[in-house]
């Protein structure tokens, strides 16, 4: 419901020094500045990084077990024998897969490649699937970002069959017994850089391979750029080399299938970026590898028929938007789920028959994302259940899973994200031990979404053309080097509108100081309901981009998020039950401040009646009480009973973050009923007269069923004037008397209510966003 207000993580530096460093260099000082804030202080360190270095690369020989994996392929070469690459279903394994099988193929092997399918095989090396690869003639296996787990597979492998594996994963404790693992994570590995993907440590092989034969090679580096950027490993150091220069060989590359690809993805002639990687050529490379079977993706980067390529690309689009669909039907599914389940603080673990197990992982991102809490789905078929898992920075998934990895058939990963296979029979006690073990790792600020900020402007401090042409020296960005973010503090918003054919983006007018930019802000329509439509004012985050319209080029601002002073969630003219919505409030909410009228303690009750277990969230407050932590929940449940513009200020003084103005018109009737006015006193006296001369004695309850503008506090009134007898709920006898209603205390008290507060209710009812603001 409520958009989380991410902590901000500005980077200083010395905005004196970018400037004498942006002259020596001659770019803009926001590049000078961001770099420094990155940790880069010399003008060598920033040419380095902006430009490149001499020595890109480092020597692959320094790999662990590269000498014995390169020997026993030379010797596979030289024999004629047959080479499988066998590598994983997702883009980094695709194109690890395509680039080691293109080279080999260059060498003169006799290779071939496997990869297993997703569905009946799962993720890595299987028995089946060794004994079948021996069978047609295979003698060497070189396993591409898969394999440092198959300790069981490679001890059960068939006699004669030889197996190297090259990884990247983490290392277990027990590592395969292959003739050569090559990982540059194993601890005993003197690589200088870590961080490589999977096709990255296939690329070493080939440079090793290649070295060995007195060669320099770097070719096919478009194949290496375009798995390390959709595997999301850090774009530093060797990565950084490798995909600057995968994506200016993308533009003259000679692999028909990526040049249709690349085509079919972005349109023609359209550049390729980091960005694009991740969002158009990746998806459709991993949308074949979840549905049907990843061999045509690597049958698309390998082949040199134009048609046959065309016809390849043509299936991974119409694969991708069924993966879309089907995405969209897990997620709404899911979100289904968690709707029913009473709280949500620790962690997401959601498992159901007929989810595609090649889906899941996306949708686990998405849910990782909206929630801020580690996920994982779970696909259940015939008694197995496959999951896939995203974690936040606080949280090491594949440590959680190997702490539980007696209830786990098999697993692997990052610490980020993993996938894991376990019975159906263990899944309960799975997940009750996994969010035992989140509960114990994390501590409260783990769930604190941060946000790294590297510029904040100033006040006169403007974004040109010429800046924004500048910070594409910083590509390619991705893991570890972000696009830059930039921050406006007190940036005026106005003509704040919906906008796409779903009606689910923002657009809006952004002043600053002496500047003006139009602005969106992507797949946050909903945040429409606690902005000002005519104006706010918000610190914002944003990305500078380059707008073309009509022939006009402007700079335009991709707005990240917007943290207003407090934010208002305005539910008064809803339909909605109110114990309903703090219902939904309270699934996510670990804490909320509530302001209700009357007595607490009856009003507890009143909760926990209503809202079960959830209601010990709820910190009860009256009117008069504003000591809340800063940054708090805040829900109005009744009438406030002072105008609302201070109670809103109240609110802002005490550094609330969320503000839920839950009270409605029925309040404000609720109370004109429980306060009649003489009208209505002489009204509901003539009715009750009337009823006691046909009913004689009756229960006053039974007279109020059905007339909703009168309550118990009429009879009351008249009780005290005379003109009726009670016993208990029982009207014994209706007297005509002559009598003044101020001789009632009960009235003459709800009288003085009613004049004080009829007013500021009606107004805190009617009140315009702008009014109370």
């Amino acid at each position: 419901m409520f958009f989380r207000d991410k902590i901000w993580d500005e980077q200083k530096f010395n905005k004196e020094k970018a400037g004498f460093l942006a002259q020596e260099l001659n770019v803009s000082p926001l590049i000078t500045g961001i770099l420094l804030g990155r940790g880069l202080n010399t003008a060598d360190e920033m040419r380095e990084f902006l430009y490149g270095r001499k020595e890109p690369f480092y020597n692959p020989m320094l790999m662990q077990d590269m000498e014995k994996a390169c020997t026993r392929i030379e010797q596979a070469l030289a024999n004629g024998e047959k080479i499988t690459v066998y590598g994983d279903y997702d883009v980094d394994g695709i194109s690890a897969s395509s680039l080691l099988y293109l080279y080999l193929r260059d060498c003169g092997a006799n290779v071939d490649t496997y990869i297993p399918e997703r569905k009946s095989e799962g993720y890595g090396l299987n028995d089946e699937a060794l004994k079948t690869i021996f069978a047609g003639g295979t003698s060497l296996l070189i396993t591409v970002d898969c394999g440092i787990s198959a300790v069981h597979e490679v001890s059960n492998k068939p006699a004669g069959l030889d197996i190297i594996i090259t990884d990247h994963h983490a290392v277990p404790s027990v590592v395969p017994e292959a003739l050569a693992v090559v990982n540059p994570h194993r601890s005993d590995c003197q690589y200088p850089f870590k961080e490589l993907s999977g096709v990255g440590v296939a690329f070493k092989l080939c440079q090793a391979l290649a070295q060995r034969r007195g060669s320099d090679w770097c070719k096919w580096t478009e194949l290496v750029a375009l798995g390390t950027v959709a595997d999301i490993v850090p774009l530093a150091d060797e990565n950084r080399e490798i995909v600057r220069r995968g994506l200016a060989a993308m533009a003259t590359t000679d692999l028909i299938g990526l040049k249709v690809l690349i085509k079919n993805s972005l349109g023609e002639g359209k550049e390729v970026t980091a960005e694009n990687i991740s969002f158009g050529l990746a998806p459709r490379l991993n949308a074949v590898g979840r549905l049907e079977h990843a061999k045509s993706a690597v049958e698309l980067l390998t082949t040199d028929d134009e048609s046959r390529a065309q016809e390849i690309a043509n299936f991974l689009n119409e694969e991708n938007l069924e993966r879309q669909k089907i995405s969209k039907e897990i997620f709404d599914a899911a979100e289904a789920m968690l709707a029913a389940e009473k709280h949500i603080d620790t962690a997401i673990v959601l498992a159901s028959e007929g989810w595609h197990p090649g889906v899941i992982g996306v949708v686990a991102s998405r849910l990782t994302e909206k929630y801020y809490l580690p996920t994982l789905l779970f696909s259940i078929d015939n008694g197995m259940a496959k999951g896939s898992c995203r974690s936040i920075p606080g949280l090491n998934i594949h440590d959680a899973i190997a702490s539980l990895e007696d209830l786990v058939e098999q697993y692997g990963g990052h610490h980020q994200a993993a996938g894991l296979t376990i019975k159906e029979e263990n899944l309960h006690e799975f997940k009750e031990k996994f969010l035992q073990y989140v509960k114990a790792t994390l501590k409260q600020e783990d769930f604190e979404q941060h946000q790294r900020i590297d510029y904040v402007l100033s006040d006169q401090q403007g974004i040109s053309l010429k800046d924004v042409k500048d910070l594409e020296l910083l590509e390619p960005s991705g893991c570890e080097n972000q696009t830059p973010i930039f921050a406006y503090r007190n940036a005026r918003l106005e003509h704040i509108q919906i906008m796409g054919e779903n009606r689910n983006h923002l657009r809006f007018n952004i002043s600053k100081g002496n500047d003006d930019y139009c602005a969106v802000m992507w797949n946050r329509a909903d945040l429409l309901s606690c902005l000002n439509v005519n104006g706010t004012v918000a610190d914002i985050t944003f990305q500078p981009k380059i707008n073309e319209f009509r022939g006009e080029v402007s700079v335009q601002l991709h707005v990240l998020t917007l943290h207003q002073p407090i934010n208002v969630f305005d539910f008064r003219y809803s339909r909605n039950d109110k114990y309903s919505v703090l219902s939904d409030i309270l699934r996510m909410e670990n804490y909320v401040d509530i302001f209700v009228n009357g007595d607490i303690a009856g009003k507890t009750e009143l909760f926990k009646d209503k809202l079960g277990d959830n209601s010990k969230y709820l910190h009860f407050h009256n009117f008069s009480d504003f000591e809340m932590p800063k940054g708090a929940t805040v829900v109005c449940f009744d009438l406030p009973v002072m105008k609302l513009r201070e109670f809103v200020a109240k609110c802002g003084k005490q550094e609330v973050g969320n503000l839920v103005l839950l009270y409605n018109n029925n309040d404000l009737w609720k109370f004109n009923v429980t306060h009649p006015d003489l009208q209505t006193m002489r009204k509901a006296y003539l009715l009750i007269d009337s009823y006691y001369k046909s009913h004689n004695e009756f229960d006053y309850r039974q007279f109020l069923q059905g007339k909703n503008n009168f309550s118990d506090v009429i009879f009351l009134i008249l009780a005290e004037l005379g003109l009726v007898v009670l016993d208990g709920t029982t009207v014994k006898e209706v007297k005509f008397l002559k009598t003044d209603i101020t001789n009632s205390v009960l009235y003459k008290k709800l009288e003085q209510e009613r004049s004080s507060l009829e007013k500021i209710y009606t107004e805190n009812i009617h009140c315009s966003r702008s009014e109370f603001f």
